[in-house]
């Protein structure tokens, strides 16, 4: 209930707000004597009012009473079933680490703000890094809304103290070196092989991307190929480097029609050219068939404007781009900083 106290002869008025879980207190500025106590004792009591009303109204509205959490993460599931296989299965292990502290049986009301904080503040003390906690984070996140906008919870917002927030890591590239070693070596390889590495390296894009280019995608006389994003579901037509023009009419031969990478799908890619960087001796450098995607971005933004390396490999916005990949190599640095005169006694 609402209450009315007196603070350095100041009226206050003292509520629990259940929207939010927490009790409020709010200076009414008038001064506290037995006619004015009458006034504020009046104005608390037709807040109360107003918040029973509103909690009746939520109730009224919701959707499932004494929901479980089981019932809501299989509705959410549902909604989400069109999402990329990646995200069910984020989804899914933000699910399992969750019904480590929640009985999935209980109903939703459960996850309250104080309870998903506590949760929160705990995972923070497991042995993952820091953008894998992030992660589980964003999919606490994306589970909370839906359950607000379906009316599982009345809304809350998390303390911004608790949030978790990712770690930006120094993008690995190739080093030419490294790059001279991985190309020379696929003489030994066989097409399929070779496909996957030279469109990784010379497209920039997804390995997901990578594998819904067919023969008939590709136009070798416009230098143009086309193919689907499953992550973004869209489908891009981009020019290709004329260095490709040779190894895609030759596999488009030898393969006669369909996909022009032979790969199940994107881990059996990346197992591939994990055994090949052993063998090259390049294993446990951090790097991975993802680093060709990292490599094209950041040396294409050397002699590119950003916007247009962000459509080459299908960035949904520059901001990621310009975020992540915005590198200058250190002698084009020195370059323009010799453009920088100072002032005339400068020695």
């Amino acid at each position: 209930m609402a209450s009315v106290y007196s603070k350095r002869e100041i009226l206050y008025i003292s509520w629990f707000d259940w929207s939010t879980g927490k009790t409020k207190n709010r200076s009414t500025r008038i001064a506290d004597n037995p006619t004015n106590r009458k006034i504020v004792e009046k104005m608390s009591n037709d807040l109360q009012n107003e918040l029973n009303k509103k909690k009746d109204e939520f109730e009224k509205n919701s959707l499932i009473r004494g929901a479980t959490i089981k019932s809501a993460f299989k509705h959410f599931l549902k909604n989400n079933s069109t999402k990329h296989v990646n995200t069910i299965y984020e989804y899914n292990r933000f699910y399992k680490l969750l019904i480590k502290k929640f009985d999935e049986n209980a109903s939703c009301t459960v996850l309250n703000k104080l309870s998903i904080e506590d949760w929160l503040n705990d995972i923070k003390y497991l042995n993952f890094q820091q953008n894998t906690l992030h992660t589980y984070y964003k999919q606490c996140n994306h589970f909370l809304n839906f359950l607000f906008e379906y009316n599982y919870l009345h809304m809350f917002k998390i303390n911004k103290s608790v949030k978790i927030l990712p770690e930006v890591k120094e993008i690995i590239t190739f080093s030419n070196d490294d790059l001279t070693k991985i190309f020379g070596g696929l003489e030994k390889k066989n097409s399929n092989f070779k496909i996957m590495v030279y469109l990784a390296y010379y497209t920039g894009l997804r390995s997901s991307d990578l594998l819904t280019i067919t023969g008939a995608r590709v136009d070798l006389q416009n230098n143009v190929l086309s193919y689907y994003s499953p992550k973004t579901k869209k489908y891009f037509q981009i020019p290709f480097h004329s260095k490709l023009s040779d190894i895609l009419k030759a596999r488009i031969a030898e393969v006669n029609s369909g996909n022009l990478i032979r790969f199940k799908d994107t881990t059996n890619m990346s197992l591939a050219f994990r055994r090949y960087l052993k063998s090259l001796g390049l294993f446990g450098t951090g790097y991975s068939l993802r680093v060709f995607r990292k490599t094209f971005i950041s040396q294409a933004s050397q002699t590119m404007d950003l916007a247009t390396v962000s459509k080459l490999v299908g960035h949904s916005s520059i901001t990621t781009t310009a975020k992540y990949y915005n590198k200058v190599e250190l002698k084009r640095k020195a370059t323009e900083l010799e453009k920088f005169e100072g002032f005339e006694d400068a020695k």
